[in-house]
């Protein structure tokens, strides 16, 4: 993991090999919150390799990094963990007679949910320094499945897939797999993330069409409904508030949504010039990142109530060379996962190739994060 540059507010962009970038956005995060100054500033680090091979997916709450990396580049990728102390790459493994694996979801304690395959099917996994990489049991009959999250106990949440669909599943220790179910009428489900008190949030097929879906832990599939208009919607992410993001889709394109137990669902809103966006991810705080159009096209963006959706690349990446195309993991400290790629209106950061312009991670620290 490298980093190529430096920007603060209001200054000129400056080339160098130090640790990351600080970048002034003073817009994107609200004055009143405790954890940020009226200023923030943001230490932002290149995680993408020279090849483009390190695709980073989902950090903890600690700073911790999964994705995958095919290692320089050589042989499928693997399932990868960077430690927020030294960001040093460790490889999880393969099952037997596997060539392939891929992290999505690591929790506090270091366990990781993920994906490889084997000789003949593709099949969950979690991971921990202990007991190494162990397979995520699927349902009866299927013979393909995801592990997608991870929580505070270990639970994992899967995708399992055979002759009959897909379904979303959650798996304990203790309890085995269980089958979530889809909505009345549907024929299949898919889940995207789970909280502490084993909520899980997903979609599900419904006679109506597609719809965002809360499973509660007492194992009710609750129907979010959509935006005023719209025929589908999509749950993407959960906080341990039972707060839902997600987006959902009509006639005029795809609108970002933000559901509330108390509140219900409500949109946050599109990028000016923009007409679709999508809410990838929210923490406890209530804080949501995602992707939006925009007049210059797809941007990463930030929400928060006070503030509504702000372009990520308000604060000068532009000038850099590089554009913040989308944001896709935020933790409790506020630090952002977001992917990129060049700008060819702007410099390149030294030592990368304009043509082809690979895709590039990026790791967004608060510079005043406790």
């Amino acid at each position: 993991m490298t980093t190529r540059f430096i920007i603060s507010s209001g200054g000129r962009p400056k080339w160098t090999s130090i640790l990351g970038l600080v970048l002034g956005a003073a817009t994107v995060f609200s004055p009143t919150r405790v954890a940020f100054s009226q200023t923030p500033e943001y230490i932002v680090t290149e995680l993408t390799g020279e090849d483009a091979t390190q695709v980073p997916s989902k950090l903890n709450n600690l700073g911790d990094i999964v994705g995958r990396n095919a290692d320089g580049g050589e042989g499928a990728p693997r399932a990868t963990l960077w430690g927020h102390s030294q960001r040093k790459a460790k490889h999880l493994g393969v099952f037997p007679a596997g060539d392939y694996s891929s992290a999505n979801a690591i929790n506090d304690a270091g366990e990781v949910a993920g994906v490889s395959n084997t000789g003949t099917a593709i099949l969950p996994f979690v991971w921990s320094d202990k007991g190494g990489l162990q397979h995520v049991p699927l349902l009866a009959g299927d013979n393909c499945g995801e592990a997608v999250a991870i929580n505070k106990h270990g639970h994992v949440v899967s995708n399992s897939s055979g002759p009959t669909g897909c379904r979303a599943v959650l798996w304990t220790r203790k309890t085995g797999v269980r089958d979530l179910g889809t909505l009345p009428g549907g024929s299949y489900s898919r889940a995207h993330d789970l909280n502490d008190s084993d909520e899980v949030a997903g979609v599900a097929a419904s006679p109506a069409g597609d719809r965002a879906v809360l499973w509660t832990n007492s194992g009710d599939a609750r129907d979010l409904g959509t935006l005023p208009g719209d025929l589908t919607s999509e749950a993407m992410a959960i906080n341990n508030a039972g707060d839902v993001v997600g987006y959902s889709k009509g006639p005029s394109g795809m609108r970002a949504f933000l559901w509330t137990k108390g509140g219900g669902m409500q949109e946050l809103g599109i990028l000016p010039g923009g007409n679709s966006s999508r809410a990838l991810a929210i923490n406890d705080s209530g804080t949501v990142v995602g992707s939006s159009d925009s007049a210059s096209g797809g941007h990463a963006f930030v929400w928060e109530k006070q503030t509504g959706i702000v372009d990520l690349n308000e604060a000068g990446s532009g000038a850099l060379g590089v554009v913040l195309v989308g944001a896709h993991a935020i933790n409790r400290k506020g630090e952002i996962l977001a992917m990129g790629q060049m700008d060819h209106g702007g410099m390149a950061p030294e030592g990368h190739i304009c043509a082809p312009a690979p895709p590039l991670s990026f790791l967004l620290t608060p510079t005043n994060m406790p």
